[in-house]
């Protein structure tokens, strides 16, 4: 019967430190192995294979343009790595942090991203299409100029966070915490906002048509930030809140 291979660690038998680029280079499933700082290019280029990382240390590595196609990150740390231009379609990030990251022009086609820090990574041009994110913590992330559509938002953190211009027409956003994210110009239209918060965010040019927002928080409604929601869905108990911003007093 064959046996199924061993995860690598960063040490062999007699306690010694291996070397983190030949183990990068030569196998498919790393455990615990510190890459931190180093360039980790040449050793992708070997063997172009879906590979494995288990609590791996990726900080400040630099992965630009690296094949990382189907990859799976599991509590790994990549603070401020530099994964710009890399292909990542299909990979997976469980757990684990990639704060301060750079995605630029990556290829992130179906990426999944699960609990995962994200906190002030930067997407642009990257190709976001179908990607997923679930729970994730992402506080003044960039996302602004991705390509693709279908990107999907559950349950994450985007305070601060920079979507200027994203689309995110008829999708089904829970959990989102917007407050304080620049959302200008996002597209809304058709899209439902369930338990999101919306409070103190930039939502100039933003378009909000046919959106059902009667479970999102939109904070201190004002004659002007009313407007904005011109042709959304609201709650009795919103459209209250706005016709006192308006000096109209509502009797049932």
């Amino acid at each position: 019967m064959t046996q199924a291979p061993q995860p690598v660690h960063d040490t062999d038998p007699s306690g010694r430190p291996q070397d983190p680029l030949l183990l990068l280079a030569t196998e498919a499933e790393l455990t615990d192995v510190d890459f931190t700082g180093l360039d980790l290019r040449p050793a992708l280029r070997s063997h172009r294979r879906p590979r494995t990382f288990t609590r791996c240390t990726f900080t400040e590595a630099n992965l630009r343009g690296a094949h990382l196609a189907e990859a799976v990150f599991t509590d790994c740390t990549a603070t401020a790595a530099d994964f710009t231009g890399a292909l990542l379609d299909q990979a997976r990030w469980q757990g684990g942090s990639a704060a301060r990251a750079n995605f630029t022009d990556a290829d992130c086609g179906d990426l999944t991203c699960d609990s995962t820090d994200l906190a002030n990574t930067r997407w642009g041009g990257a190709l976001l299409a179908d990607a997923a994110f679930t729970g994730c913590r992402m506080i003044g992330a960039r996302l602004t100029g991705h390509r693709g559509l279908g990107l999907t938002l559950h349950r994450c953190n985007l305070a601060v966070a920079n979507l200027n211009g994203l689309s995110l027409r008829g999708s089904h956003l829970v959990g989102i915490r917007f407050t304080e994210a620049d959302l200008g110009g996002v597209d809304f239209r058709d899209t439902t906002l369930e338990d999101c918060r919306l409070a103190d965010a930039n939502l100039r040019a933003a378009d909000f048509t046919g959106a059902d927002l009667r479970g999102a928080d939109l904070g201190e409604l004002t004659i002007a930030t009313a407007a904005i929601f011109r042709g959304a869905v609201i709650s009795p108990n919103q459209a209250a809140h706005i016709c006192a911003a308006l000096g109209l007093n509502v009797i049932g």
